[in-house]
């Protein structure tokens, strides 16, 4: 992907993005989680048909603005300030928003009240719902081992061992340990942008459900079916109760579905589109 800087009122964010040679391609917009995450096998796929761009939120990355966004609605209007900025929505093309966990949530806060400005949108284990019954689980003060347990169905995943081995180092230099790649030390500077969006409440908008009605373009909604973060039921919910929506509940997945499943939630994605492509 070819970064970038993108001007907005609140400063610059970094932008990603790839896709086919020439013009025309459909665009596509990734919401990353709470991890920060652009670099994606899932997005590379993607970027053969689509226009991928993935905005860094503010707070994250080298993304400027994170102290004026202390809840969803500074995101929502921070999103559309990156729309305008590309060009795309309103009168010019709508496009397909896809967000994972964190990302989905802000896609949806989007989508509730500006529905015009998307296509459609694809959650993957979003977050954004409180239930009684299936509460999500707690992700602040985790340690890295914990974090990879909920996050991964497969904990020797590149990540996740990555993740292990962080939990192994105890400060001995002369220890060599395997730590950092580029998903997993940007999510511990991330924390502190998470808490200011979804500290209190904890991950969840109290008004967010009342207002899903109001999504009025087609959404699938893609569920791993061993996340330890976010349970199932969270996804069931979306599914039934937004106004067009359908649901992909995907084995061998945890909660970064993206990065164990890249070329199935790739291949889920292009069977959507073209329903998504219809309202634009």
């Amino acid at each position: 992907m070819e970064e970038s800087r993108l001007d907005t009122p609140i400063g610059a964010v970094q932008l990603f993005r790839a896709g086919p040679a020439g013009e025309g391609a459909p665009p596509l917009v990734y919401v990353h989680s709470a991890g920060g995450e652009t670099h994606l096998e899932v997005l590379d796929e993607l970027s053969k048909d689509f226009d991928v761009i993935v905005p860094v939120l503010p707070g994250w990355g080298e993304s400027e603005g994170g102290d004026a966004i202390d809840g969803p609605e500074d995101v929502v209007f921070h999103l559309l300030d990156v729309l305008d900025a590309l060009g795309l929505g309103a009168d010019a093309p709508r496009p397909l928003v896809v967000g994972t966990s964190l990302g989905g949530w802000m896609a949806l806060e989007l989508a509730t009240r500006y529905p015009d400005r998307v296509a459609g949108l694809v959650l993957v284990n979003p977050v954004g719902l409180h239930l009684d019954d299936a509460p999500i689980e707690e992700m602040f003060g985790r340690s890295p081992a914990e974090l990879a347990e909920m996050l991964f169905a497969d904990q020797s995943h590149p990540v996740a061992a990555a993740m292990h081995a962080m939990e192994e180092f105890t400060g001995d230099v002369g220890k060599q340990v395997e730590i950092p790649i580029e998903l997993v030390l940007p999510m511990w500077k991330a924390m502190a942008a998470t808490a200011r969006i979804g500290w209190d409440p904890y991950l969840h908008n109290p008004k967010l459900r009342g207002r899903l009605h109001r999504v009025t373009v087609p959404v699938l909604v893609v569920a791993g079916a061993q996340d330890g973060l976010v349970p199932t039921a969270h996804a069931e919910t979306y599914a039934a109760e937004l106004p067009d929506a359908r649901l992909e509940i995907v084995g061998g997945a945890a909660h970064w579905l993206p990065l164990e499943r890249p070329q199935e939630l790739a291949a889920l994605v292009r069977v959507f589109a073209p329903v998504a492509a219809a309202t634009r």
